[in-house]
């Protein structure tokens, strides 16, 4: 039998491990797939367990998509671009990784008929997911990225041409301006905690969560409520 993972901290979040058995089950693939919540000091310990093929691969989940790689024997170009990586395999006697993260949110985009082309965007979050939704946007050809994080300086470094940089508490000002926006934040698992004045939210809007737990965010709720 197979046997993968998904690591990070927190975990008990993650619903990856009931995804992936669902999928191995309707297909009848003989794997199984667990959640490991580990301590920065154990990356070097799990991803050995893929050299001695105690786990066939894994997935990386919050906080380890961008300080996992200086443990990897290589990436691949795309993961390189993001400096983000969410999935790890052996390849020829190498520990290889990858990024499917931006695939994902451009397949969500694509099944919602959503386009972003010649859009500006308003991005809250700077972390490692944020790297690969950027990437997935400017492959979307967005105009402009607006980008909100509570600290700054972690926001100023994914400044270029289309990414502008902003403190999170100007956000409220932003809302109206702009019609799409998204959050990569984790902020969503905890009702007490909201972005802005949710009540800035109109019917215009097109707002996207990253987060599943709970499944319908306090950020989703209301913008449901009001179409």
């Amino acid at each position: 039998m197979k046997k993968f993972a998904v690591i990070g901290n927190p975990i008990l979040h993650s619903l990856s491990p009931a995804m992936h058995n669902w999928i191995f089950e309707k297909l009848k693939i003989n794997a199984e797939y667990i959640k490991i919540n580990i301590e920065p000091n154990q990356i070097p310990v799990v991803l050995n367990k893929i050299r001695t093929k105690e786990l066939n691969g894994i997935n990386v989940t919050l906080p380890y998509k961008q300080n996992i790689i200086e443990y990897l024997d290589d990436i691949n170009i795309r993961a390189s671009k993001m400096g983000t990586v969410n999935c790890i395999f052996e390849l020829d006697s190498k520990l290889i990784g990858f990024n499917t993260d931006w695939y994902g949110f451009s397949k969500a985009i694509e099944n919602n008929f959503i386009h972003f082309k010649n859009e500006k965007i308003i991005l809250i979050g700077a972390g490692g997911t944020t790297k690969s939704i950027i990437f997935a946007l400017k492959q979307l050809g967005v105009k402009k990225i607006f980008l909100f994080n509570r600290t700054l300086k972690n926001a100023k470094l994914l400044e270029d041409d289309i990414v502008m940089s902003y403190q999170i508490d100007c956000l409220n000002k932003f809302i109206d301006k702009y019609t799409i926006i998204i959050n990569t934040t984790p902020l969503g698992m905890n009702e007490k905690d909201q972005l802005f004045d949710l009540n800035l939210l109109t019917k215009n809007h097109i707002i996207m969560d990253v987060i599943y737990t709970p499944l319908e965010t306090s950020f989703l709720r209301q913008g449901n409520k009001i179409g």
